[in-house]
């Protein structure tokens, strides 16, 4: 369970990624933007990798609970690119397990969909993504 300092810092981080892309995100500008400290920021994630794979474990897990809800607009892949093995091979050992479970889970729930057009392209995109990460293992 996320702390609401935890959660504003992931929402004011996803927020300038969209705006500016994840390379610009300066760990600087997302302190400001949530409204805490440096010192604050840096003791929920320890430096920008750690902040992604937080990003993206949310969002692994927010998707599964979509699914498995029934709930298939809410679904987003923002943030899921960090599970791709340029940014993951950079991530510490106990953030990369996190996401290999989270990950885990989000595709058996994607591989139980429907096999209907709305879901293609999801499927696909989650296939070509394990496909890649058993490459890189």
């Amino acid at each position: 369970m996320l702390t609401n300092k935890e959660t504003a810092l992931l929402d004011a981080a996803g927020e300038l990624i969209r705006e500016k892309g994840m390379i610009a995100l300066n760990m600087s500008d997302v302190h400001k933007k949530a409204g805490y400290s440096r010192a604050a920021q840096y003791q929920s994630f320890s430096d920008k990798n750690s902040l992604l794979a937080a990003l993206c474990m949310r969002e692994l897990v927010e998707n599964t609970i979509a699914i498995e809800e029934q709930r298939y607009k809410e679904l987003s892949g923002d943030f899921t690119v960090v599970i791709r093995p340029v940014v993951y091979d950079y991530l510490k050992l106990s953030d990369r397990l996190m996401i290999d479970s989270a990950f885990s889970q989000m595709l058996a729930s994607v591989e139980s969909l429907p096999d209907i057009e709305e879901f293609s392209f999801l499927k696909q995109g989650f296939a070509f993504l394990h496909a890649e990460r058993l490459k890189s293992k």
